[in-house]
């Protein structure tokens, strides 16, 4: 299954693009996913994700990553484009946290589940669902991903 990943590098740093893709691939493969989505990462620098979670968060605080994603549970199905392909939305991510590949995949997981919508906000029950099954794919991750900085 093939699937689109674009990564948009905003800031000088050099970021692993071909592990950010490969991450993604796997997490996806390991949810069974029946079709193929596209997605896109961007990194930014800690000023630009600062000013993006205070437009759509309202929180003037620096985070790790962002999620904006196309769908979420109360649509009747996931967003689709052309051919059937799965639009899941876009992965912000602080460039400062690039460099911890096994943090980085802890990113890129949680940002995932959340484009396929998942939440951790509403209620507890939900936020240990999603932590469970964090935990369970980042598990799987480590046995097949070079993971160690």
């Amino acid at each position: 299954m093939k699937h689109e990943i674009l990564i948009y590098n905003k800031s000088r740093k050099k970021i692993p693009e071909e592990f950010i893709k490969a991450t993604i691939t796997k997490v996806l493969r390991f949810l069974k996913l029946k079709q193929p989505v596209e997605t896109a990462v961007l990194v930014v620098g800690q000023a630009e994700i600062r000013r993006l979670n205070k437009i759509w968060r309202k929180k003037n605080e620096v985070p790790d990553e962002l999620s904006f994603g196309l769908n979420s549970r109360q649509t009747a199905g996931l967003a689709k484009g052309l051919y059937s392909m799965l639009s899941l939305g876009e992965i912000v991510i602080n460039v400062k946290k690039v460099s911890n590949k096994n943090y980085l995949s802890k990113i890129l997981i949680h940002s995932l589940l959340h484009l396929l919508g998942h939440h951790h906000e509403k209620s507890r029950k939900e936020a240990k669902e999603m932590e469970q099954l964090e935990k369970k794919i980042l598990n799987n991750l480590e046995k097949s991903l070079e993971i160690r900085n």
